[in-house]
């Protein structure tokens, strides 16, 4: 009988793919009102938490809880399962005994694992890996990125990847907090960083910045209040933010290549706001729309039928790009997600012979006077409509914006946590332009396209 209700309750409740998660430490029932009103609908309760009256209180708010636990630690998540968690979330190197366990169990198992041991089959890809997100800074100076623009620390590369490689999966970013105090525009980054691809941060907060939010100091408030802002902003536009990547120029790219590591060439270019997809060289056969540009970054890795699509691309009227010839760049040493420094340099061979080709196309849209930012354009199936995403890594508002698109916008709509505008849209000599005034945090623009592209 209590599995029967066990199982009843967790029909209940979200499933795990529609879950937008949290960590959560705090023993007391009440901390748990701060999330009312917020898109959390799943908490990875760590063992402070693992309290009756904390799971109950949770699932009276319509939460999954997930006991958070170390994998292979099978007293743990018996402990979590015993205090009523719904679940498991194991966190390190993949543990078949821990997946066995669940199953025999019929419990929910998400596995937060480092990016070399993932997976793309689940329906929860989840990694602890991550960059905490935000302009670097060294020596009280912002660090400047090959590309020569600040270097902004994003996840953004990884995630395209792995959107590609699992277009139906729930994708998840559960990387910490550091411990040092962090403010309030750090939480909202993190939070935007996943979402311009479709992906969810695992909200967590030093605990300075948690401390404040718990004892309702006026500053703990207004933090509160601009992160809980933002979050709803972009659970407001899940939809939009679901839509494909759009971009006329295509990377081609596997785990050989890169695709699960941070600071490589996908990053370096969409720092310069240059809009792309990422197509997996299984997926070339199949690859369709306006595509100008195809870049292989290792066509040495490419089967005989996967070249030949690259060369059908190519008849239809894009520039095939490859990388240099003999070009060969090692994976980051074992437990790393970034390139070394020598590696760094080395991928400066191919970004000069890449940044030569693309560096002055318009491949849907180009972001003038916005340094610490990062844009996402994106389009659903050839309808006409598309979507500009901003977000801001410095941790104060970007002024004078200018956008210009290779082709006749119309009916654009600006979008901020702050409200909505219509920002007036120009002819330019390529198709239009547009301004933005100011992007404190993030901004989505939507609009349609006046003429349709040939496909």
């Amino acid at each position: 009988m209590d599995w029967l209700l066990a199982g009843l309750l967790l029909a209940a409740l979200p499933p795990v793919e529609q879950c937008t998660p949290a960590r959560w430490r705090d023993p007391a029932p009440e901390a748990l009102e701060l999330l009312r009103g917020t898109p959390v609908n799943c908490l990875l309760a760590e063992e402070p938490a693992w309290r009756a009256e904390v799971i109950a209180k949770a699932h009276e708010a319509g939460m999954l809880v997930l006991g958070s636990v170390r994998t292979g630690d099978l007293a743990a998540a018996r402990r979590a399962l015993e205090a009523g968690a719904d679940g498991i979330a194991a966190e390190g190197p993949r543990s078949a005994a821990m997946a066995a366990w669940a199953r025999e169990h019929g419990r929910v198992l998400v596995e937060i694992l480092p990016r070399a041991e993932l997976q793309f089959d689940a329906k929860v890809i989840a990694t602890y890996e991550g960059l905490w997100a935000g302009v670097r800074v060294e020596k009280d100076e912002a660090k400047a990125q090959p590309t020569g623009g600040p270097w902004i620390e994003t996840n953004t590369g990884y995630l395209r990847f792995a959107r590609a490689a699992a277009p139906g999966a729930a994708l998840w970013m559960a990387h910490r907090a550091p411990a040092e105090p962090q403010p309030v525009s750090r939480y909202v980054q993190q939070i935007a960083d996943a979402a311009s691809c479709g992906a969810k941060w695992v909200l967590d907060f030093d605990a300075e910045f948690w401390r404040r939010v718990r004892a309702g100091e006026d500053k703990g408030r207004r933090d509160w209040a601009r992160l809980v802002a933002a979050m709803r902003f972009l659970d407001e536009h899940r939809e939009v933010l679901d839509w494909p990547e759009a971009g006329a120029l295509a990377v081609v790219m596997d785990e050989r290549s890169g695709g699960l590591v941070s600071g490589g060439i996908v990053d370096m270019i969409t720092a310069k706001h240059i809009p792309l997809r990422i197509a997996l060289p299984a997926q070339l056969p199949g690859l369709s729309g306006e595509i100008r540009t195809l870049l292989t970054i290792d066509p040495s890795g490419l089967s005989a039928e996967q070249r030949e699509a690259a060369r059908a691309v190519a008849r239809r009227g894009a520039t095939l790009v490859n990388g240099p010839a003999g070009w060969k760049l090692e994976p980051p040493p074992p437990g790393m997600i970034t390139y070394t420094d020598a590696q760094v340099k080395q991928l400066d061979q191919i970004w000069r012979e890449v940044n030569s080709i693309i560096g002055r196309r318009n491949y849907g849209v180009r972001v003038f006077g916005a340094p610490g930012m990062l844009s996402t354009l994106k389009e659903p199936r050839d309808n006409g409509r598309l979507a500009l995403l901003l977000v801001n890594y410095t941790d104060y508002p970007v002024e004078n914006i200018t956008l210009h698109f290779p082709f006749r916008v119309q009916r654009a709509r600006l979008a901020t946590p702050q409200g909505v505008a219509a920002p007036e849209v120009y002819e330019t000599e390529e198709g239009s332009g547009a301004d933005l005034a100011r992007v404190a945090d993030l901004a989505l623009l939507t609009f349609e396209r006046a003429d349709q592209p040939k496909r």
